[in-house]
């Protein structure tokens, strides 16, 4: 299996996202861990981020990542007793030998999935490791149509400290989509200080992006039901405005 992540992206994982991202959906995700009645497992853990804060809550919580880098980082800040409830492991292809009231998939896993048939084979796999009437939660990013046709030259969405004294900036840039593929090829560009001076390090990787009635239709193929498609994590609805498609299945029997 290769290494998804540079060391480096997962160093540094947990100080860039508790600004980026954090308070974009991570108490929408732990609400619903938490209203599960049951085990939880996060697809996409990494250094668990949310995984973390399940298990302080109480919440029977599991994580699987594709990345061997980080699990590490996950299982390095997790209680002694609690280390092997997160493991490197694939989603399309993972055996667990348990099934969950709820699986998550946040911050956009299934865009790292770029086939129609792994997509389908992940969603099945899902179902497969669901209690009756258990729930599949994603979410993904709406597209926004300039951004695809232009790309976005590269800006800084990460400028602090990652240690004390000890600046981290992350640079972000994009290339025009592949619209034949529906990808697009991401740069994240990291420069951060060491004693020894600037360090610097590029993480290129590439995207899927979805329109709303293709996710409809991926899940119908599925043996997964689509239960609600939502535009936030307000749950509110899906309207020419959104940036976030919240996709709620459900198995049913």
């Amino acid at each position: 299996m290769s290494e998804p992540y540079p060391d480096f992206v997962a160093r540094f994982y947990d100080v860039v996202y508790a600004r980026v991202r954090d308070g974009v959906d991570n108490e929408y995700y732990l609400a619903r861990m938490a209203a599960a009645g049951g085990p939880v497992l996060e697809i996409g853990a990494g250094t668990g981020r949310l995984l973390r804060e399940a298990l302080r809550r109480g919440v029977d919580a599991w994580g699987i990542d594709l990345s061997p880098s980080m699990v590490e980082r996950c299982r390095a800040q997790l209680p002694p007793g609690a280390r092997e409830r997160v493991s490197v492991a694939d989603v399309v292809s993972m055996r667990l030998g348990r099934r969950f009231a709820l699986v998550v998939a946040p911050f956009r896993v299934l865009s790292h999935v770029a086939g129609v048939e792994d997509q389908l084979r992940l969603l099945d796999t899902v179902q497969e490791h669901l209690v009756p009437e258990g729930g599949f939660v994603f979410d993904l990013y709406v597209p926004n149509l300039k951004l695809l046709l232009e790309g976005m030259a590269e800006a800084c969405d990460f400028d602090g400290e990652w240690s004390a004294g000890r600046r981290l900036r992350r640079f972000v840039s994009s290339n025009p989509a592949d619209l034949a593929r529906q990808t697009n090829r991401v740069t994240m560009r990291f420069v951060w200080d060491e004693a020894d001076g600037e360090h610097r390090g590029d993480w290129e990787f590439e995207m899927r992006f979805f329109f709303r009635y293709e996710i409809e239709h991926l899940v119908a193929r599925s043996k997964l039901r689509l239960e609600t498609l939502h535009g936030d994590f307000a749950e509110g609805p899906l309207t020419a405005d959104s940036r976030e498609y919240v996709v709620v299945c459900r198995r049913a029997g």
